[in-house]
């Protein structure tokens, strides 16, 4: 009597891990993906505060060509928010 309730519990400590696997494999694994965060987009469009500029200026004795660049503003505005992007990625 002894030798069967050894016998039925081996069976069943070999059994377990068996049966655990058999319920998972009724999943597949199709893809894996990855979060991905993508910026705002916006527009920018450039406004002239000041035209470029070419002057005579007297310095060190001598008369000298300077030239002064344009001035610039940027005007930003949002044309779409962020958002998160389910990347694919290998599953490994």
């Amino acid at each position: 009597m002894r030798k069967v309730l050894v016998s039925g519990m081996v069976l069943l400590a070999l059994a377990g891990p068996g049966m655990a696997q058999t319920v998972e494999r009724h999943e597949r694994l199709i893809a894996c993906y990855k979060q991905v965060k993508v910026p705002a987009k916006y527009k920018v469009s450039k406004v002239l505060i000041k035209a470029a500029e070419r002057k005579y200026l007297k310095r060190n004795g001598r008369i000298e060509l300077v030239e002064y660049p344009a001035i610039y503003r940027e005007d930003r505005e949002k044309v779409a928010d962020e958002y998160l992007l389910m990347q694919q990625i290998p599953c490994n």
